[in-house]
């Protein structure tokens, strides 16, 4: 819980910091200060706050599940995101990570699927085909579509999803909702959680509008509408570079293992200040997947002891994480086979067939 206080202890501190300034500082410093510098500084200790709301979805914030669900909600729901529903679909990704067919997060194309939908070429054999496909405009696009809309994207259609893993067949793109609770991704047991979960949203889209009429709308946009899109960006770009690295494999439904798929992550290097403000979920993210309710306090000292018996199964990359994003988008763009009957990412330096 003292994660918890610490978080929202810095955003307040930081809040009221820009608060003052506002009467201090004025013209395009005080433009800077607000819509720039704050929303940055804010989403990490809110971004912080969602970790934390993340580990009451594993069970690792409390031993008694009535707090985690309690806190859970109320986080999550700060920042728009449905608890017992991202539970829920976030709990068959660990079950069943990397899983080409069923896992539910960043399950690439494959090489046939990529060409068919006009991304590029996969089969070209001239250089020039793939100019567009490999042109720093055509992925930083990309990248900022994905950064961008990506969560909401993903929490409205369960978009990235494996063709198998929702619990019954979809009706249509609109019936891969986190919001809907007779969605494909629910079984019917779980309707009630899934209101649960609306009515926190409705309960925050209140307050916001409240506080928009109490503060002023432009005050609410660098306030919480700024920080939030952070928040969503830091959540994607986690998530994706969790899963998505040339070295990582992806398995098809016959060669997945439980344990295969957790290995299937990777540990990166963020720098200190993401680490702290973050909770490690970057840079010690292989132990989760390995025992999720594990707490993050106790995630290095697991993961010291973990390494030794996992050997060259342990991957990590020390590349910076910003470039990471980059040769992510530009090295994992499809997939295809391999001799042994499993799913790798398909490297686009290498020379092209």
């Amino acid at each position: 819980m003292s994660y918890v206080v610490s978080d929202v202890a810095q955003y307040f501190a930081l809040l009221a910091s820009v608060i003052w300034l506002n009467q201090k500082v004025e013209g395009w410093p005080n433009f800077a200060i607000r819509y720039l510098a704050f929303p940055f500084l804010a989403s990490l200790p809110l971004t912080g706050l969602w970790v934390n709301a993340h580990e009451c979805g594993h069970g690792a914030f409390s031993k008694n599940q009535s707090p985690n669900n309690a806190i859970g909600l109320v986080l999550h729901s700060i920042w728009l995101t449905p608890y017992f529903s991202w539970r829920s679909s976030h709990a068959r990704h660990h079950q069943y990570a990397n899983n080409m067919s069923n896992d539910l997060n960043y399950v690439p194309l494959t090489r046939g699927q990529y060409q068919k939908v006009g991304l590029a070429s996969a089969t070209a054999t001239s250089e020039s085909d793939h100019i567009g496909e490999d042109s720093p405009a055509f992925l930083l696009c990309r990248i900022v579509l994905q950064q961008l809309l990506g969560w909401p994207w993903y929490l409205f259609t369960h978009i990235t999803a494996g063709p198998q893993s929702s619990p019954r067949p979809s009706r249509g793109w609109w019936d891969n909702s986190h919001f809907l609770p007779s969605s494909s991704l629910f079984r019917p047991s779980e309707a009630w959680d899934i209101v649960i979960s609306d009515v926190g949203i409705l309960a925050m889209s209140f307050c916001l509008y409240r506080l928009g009429n109490a503060f002023g709308s432009s005050n609410m946009v660098w306030a919480y509408v700024l920080p939030w899109l952070w928040v969503n960006h830091w959540i994607v770009m986690i998530t994706y570079l969790h899963h998505t690295s040339p070295s990582l494999p992806k398995y098809t439904e016959k060669s997945w293992t439980y344990l295969r798929g957790a290995l299937a992550t990777v540990d990166r290097n963020p720098g200190v200040m993401l680490k702290y403000m973050l909770h490690h979920i970057i840079d010690l993210h292989v132990i989760h997947h390995l025992f999720p309710r594990i707490p993050h306090y106790y995630a290095r000292d697991a993961t010291e002891a973990i390494k030794p018996l996992l050997g060259e199964l342990y991957h990590v990359d020390d590349q910076g994480f910003w470039s990471s994003l980059w040769s992510a988008f530009s090295q994992c763009q499809w997939v295809e086979p391999d001799p042994n009957k499993t799913i790798k990412f398909k490297i686009t330096t290498k020379p092209r067939q």
